[in-house]
């Protein structure tokens, strides 16, 4: 199984939370990183709806188009494009894919008690549980560690710190329990993460064999383009903590 690299902000309020009760880790590392949306895709019932309506929809939308007056018209076809449907499409027979999506969607929202775009209700209470940006570097996580340090494991100095470092809290999660950051240490890593020269001096560590030799992983580095994978993932990973030292959060990072 792939080891990757994850990073959490959180709130200083969440963050006391987890520290009076380390259980509560596991419910905020529960899923994926933020990205694109990881919705459930449609149930049987709604996706035979959007294909049985699929046959009809195109015929009957246009000629319900038709007969409004002009100024209704274009509102509705302003109303279909900001949805992602195209009526000029629609009414040449085409972007029946775009239409079907969109009946599913709807469909799904009216069984659920919403309108289309609305977050579900347990998504909408995630966004004010204290959790803020969720990211992964994935499986660069330990060559980007090398680069900023040289070393295989953490040391004491800053650069070491800012992927497997921090204060360990709850229990191991397979690859070692979760680790966390105050707000004071993110600010103070992001500082670091930004000091100039750090990226030249990353650049100079790359050797792919001597980080064979120290066993950083995943091991091979026999890419031309690894270098700039290991670094891309690293700026990826010092705009997260500027963005969380900009905004006075803390940071829980974990190995899963």
């Amino acid at each position: 199984m792939s080891m990757m690299g994850r990073f959490v902000q959180v709130s200083p309020g969440r963050l006391k939370q987890i520290l009076d009760d380390p259980e509560e880790v596991e419910a905020l590392l529960r899923g994926s990183p933020q990205g694109p949306s990881s919705m459930p895709g449609p149930s049987p019932m709604t996706e035979a709806l959007g294909n049985a309506l699929l046959n009809r929809a195109p015929e009957a939308l246009t000629g319900a188009i038709n007969g409004l007056d002009p100024a209704n018209r274009e509102k509705v076809n302003k109303a279909l494009r900001e949805l992602g449907v195209d009526p000029d499409a629609i009414a040449r027979g085409e972007g029946r894919d775009a239409l079907a999506k969109l009946l599913v969607q709807r469909a799904k929202a009216r069984f659920a008690g919403r309108t289309p775009g609305q977050p579900p209700a347990s998504a909408a209470g995630a966004l004010t549980a204290g959790k803020g940006a969720d990211i992964s570097i994935e499986k660069a996580w330990h060559g980007v560690h090398y680069l900023l340090c040289g070393q295989a494991v953490p040391g004491t100095d800053l650069a070491s710190q800012a992927v497997m470092g921090g204060t360990d809290v709850g229990d191991d999660l397979g690859y070692g329990p979760a680790r966390y950051f105050t707000p004071d240490q993110v600010a103070a890593m992001a500082r670091e993460l930004s000091r100039p020269n750090l990226e030249a001096e990353m650049d100079a560590r790359f050797d792919p064999d001597q980080m064979m030799q120290l066993g950083i992983y995943p091991v091979q580095f026999d890419d031309p383009d690894d270098r700039d994978w290991l670094m891309d993932e690293f700026r990826k990973l010092r705009q997260f903590y500027l963005d969380a030292s900009a905004a006075g959060l803390a940071v829980v990072a974990c190995i899963e």
